[in-house]
């Protein structure tokens, strides 16, 4: 990438910072809220492929668990895994993906994120949302995603400067790389 790429991506990556504490945690529906990194992680993977998504995703999750109260980590942990999901079945898309391809990986994604994020810290007994609340953060992140998913992708587009439906890792499947 490019230092214009890192500069765009450093913009991006603030201005998420400053939605996600400024807006979106004053926004509590069902006692959740709206998840700006997962949401940059889950369009990372459509925009970038599953290799480059998973990067993005774990330098978001880093970025990300400034914020929390969990261990280092936890975030770029769940966000590399779902960006690279996310990226994996993009990649099996001959073309750019549709807007419904769009709305159901970020609504998967959104589920999986936050399914995985809570799975893992039960797992290493950390405080976690209660088990009967965690459908209500499940959906208000997923149907934020599924909203926010076409903007967001056109965003990254331009940030990382890929062209429309030029976005596949190719040489994911063969276990190399295609640059």
């Amino acid at each position: 990438m490019t230092l214009r790429t890192w500069a765009r991506l450093a913009v991006v990556v603030l201005a998420a910072v400053l939605v996600q504490v400024g807006l979106l945690n004053q926004i509590v529906i069902g006692g959740a809220h709206p998840d700006a990194f997962l949401m940059l992680a889950i369009s990372a993977g459509l925009v970038a492929g599953p290799q480059r998504g998973a990067i993005l995703g774990f330098t978001l999750g880093l970025v990300a668990d400034v914020f929390v109260q969990t261990p280092y980590g936890l975030s770029s942990l769940c966000y590399v895994l779902v960006a690279f999901a996310v990226g994996l079945a993009a990649s099996t898309v001959a073309a750019r993906p549709t807007l419904g391809f769009q709305a159901a990986a970020a609504l998967l994604g959104g589920i999986g994120g936050t399914l995985l994020f809570a799975g893992l810290a039960t797992l290493i007994n950390q405080p976690s949302v209660p088990r009967h609340q965690l459908a209500v953060v499940a959906a208000v992140v997923a149907v934020t995603c599924v909203l926010l998913v076409n903007p967001v992708c056109r965003l990254l587009e331009w940030t990382l400067a890929v062209a429309p439906g030029a976005h596949r890792d190719a040489g994911v499947f063969a276990g190399g790389s295609a640059r």
